[in-house]
């Protein structure tokens, strides 16, 4: 198609330039001339063109039908993947399932043994306790038995026991005596024989006798087994329990019999003592209404001291409110700065005790309130608590405690340390002060004079009211 096409072009370009053979060529003008070249090169330039815009549109044509090729061989290729894909995914389903068929049935089987198991297993708790309920009444009759049994047997079957512990203990220690004793001959037996084989050896290489016997005589001795330490061999108990003192039945008999007129011996007893009892019951009374009757004359004696007492009380109340007026008045600033100081720390404490405290500052009264209450209801907790783990709690808690305490103080030493330091740094830093004029006489103390006993007791009395009057003021 392509050549017909050049040779089509070709016929028309001769034919524009000279026309047919046949025809003879004419003259033409120049203008004419260079019209035809100027539309025989157009013409050029358009097949040109037409041939790239050809080549380019075949070129892209064979691109796209290699690109069809490559995507229907994916597609063929991902078709065969998925195909193989269902296949595994199909043989993996069934693989899957006999696979849980089989799981179940082992589960199934598990479950079956469980439960033979289970079972078994109620059985043999059910003789376990059969056997333990007999147990429980052999030992409750042992217990009674062996109540019954004089204490003198039992020490004569300790004793007898323990003999028999000693004697085994010392057959042991009889027994490892021998063996150390036939290890060390066998050793120095074969230390002999070592000997002698030597010397003969060496009598055979051509050694004299003197020099063959040096030799052997400075042969090492063999390290000989240690004797064992029987001191510290242990008595060990061979894991019988202590023969009864009861025997036949009769011995019981005989026991219950005893016992028996023993029981009739302390009735008499009971008896004699209960009249003994009634006679001091009857003292008793006597005796109850002749103290009623001191205690009565006691109680007017004591109602005209109370009366005695109140009238105290009131003039004592009456000098107490003239005391605090003027207390009061004199240092009421210094009562506020307590007052605000024990508020401060009873909120500390009302904090740290997981009370909240977001909605404002309760009244110091109030927070004491719900201190004790929650104190209270700690106490009744502990109270229900076992003894060992409150005790051990308590040591835990005194030794935190001291510790704590133990830090603070630490702290404080170092603070203070630091601060006397820092202080001394700033002495030595300054300039020295030098002094000017006659120098300040030291003046002597003063005498003291000791205070008696009475003196002491009103100093106590005076600190312990004003510890008093710091802690127990009214909100």
């Amino acid at each position: 198609r392509r050549s017909q096409k050049n040779r089509a072009l070709v016929s028309a370009a001769k034919t524009v330039l000279g026309g047919d053979n046949g025809r003879k060529p004419e003259k033409e003008n120049m203008a004419e001339f260079i019209a035809k070249k100027r539309e025989m090169f157009l013409v050029q330039m358009s097949l040109d063109t037409k041939r790239e815009e050809i080549r380019k549109l075949e070129e892209k044509a064979a691109m796209k039908e290699e690109s069809l090729k490559q995507s229907e061989q994916m597609l063929e290729e991902d078709a065969i993947r998925f195909d193989t894909f269902l296949k595994e995914n199909d043989k993996k389903a069934h693989d899957a399932i006999k696979l849980a068929e089989k799981e179940t049935k082992q589960k199934q089987d598990k479950v079956g043994e469980i439960k033979r198991l289970n079972q078994a297993i109620q059985a043999v708790q059910s003789d376990i306790s059969k056997h333990r309920e007999a147990l429980d009444d052999c030992l409750r009759f042992k217990e009674f038995v062996d109540s019954l049994t004089p204490q003198d047997f039992f020490e004569d079957e300790k004793n007898e026991k323990l003999l028999r512990q000693k004697k085994r203990r010392e057959e042991r220690i009889e027994l490892k005596l021998k063996n150390w004793e036939k290890a060390k001959e066998t050793k120095l037996k074969e230390f002999e024989l070592k000997k002698e084989a030597e010397h003969e050896a060496l009598l055979a290489k051509g050694i004299s006798k003197k020099k063959a016997m040096a030799t052997v005589a400075t042969m090492k001795t063999p390290k000989l087994p240690e004797r064992p330490k029987v001191e510290e061999e242990e008595l060990e108990s061979s894991g019988e329990e202590l023969g009864m003192y009861f025997t036949s039945p009769h011995q019981l008999i005989d026991m219950f019999t005893q016992l028996e007129e023993q029981n009739l011996f302390l009735i008499q007893n009971s008896q004699e003592t209960e009249q003994t009892l009634e006679a001091l019951r009857f003292d008793f009374v006597a005796t109850r209404e002749a103290m009623n009757s001191k205690t009565n004359a006691l109680n007017s004696t004591m109602s005209d001291l109370e009366g005695q007492i109140k009238l105290e009380g009131s003039k004592s109340t009456t000098l107490s409110t003239s005391v605090r007026f003027h207390s009061e008045a004199k240092g009421e600033g210094g009562q506020t700065v307590l007052l605000d100081a024990l508020h401060a720390k009873v909120l500390e404490v009302y904090r740290r005790c997981g009370f909240d405290v977001s909605g404002g500052s309760p009244s110091t009264l109030f927070m004491l309130s719900d201190l004790e209450a929650r104190l209270e209801d700690l106490l009744s907790a502990m109270s229900t608590m076992p003894e060992e783990y409150v005790v051990k709690a308590e040591k835990s808690k005194d030794k935190q405690r001291r510790d704590r305490k133990r830090a603070e103080l630490q702290a404080e030493q170092e603070r203070i340390q630091e601060e006397r330091n820092r202080k001394s740094n700033e002495r030595s830093m300054m300039a020295p002060n030098k002094r000017s004029g006659r120098q300040v006489m030291f003046r002597s103390k003063p005498l003291t004079t000791r205070k008696g006993r009475v003196g002491e007791e009103k100093e106590d009395l005076k600190e312990e009211d004003e510890d008093d009057a710091r802690f127990f003021i009214d909100d």
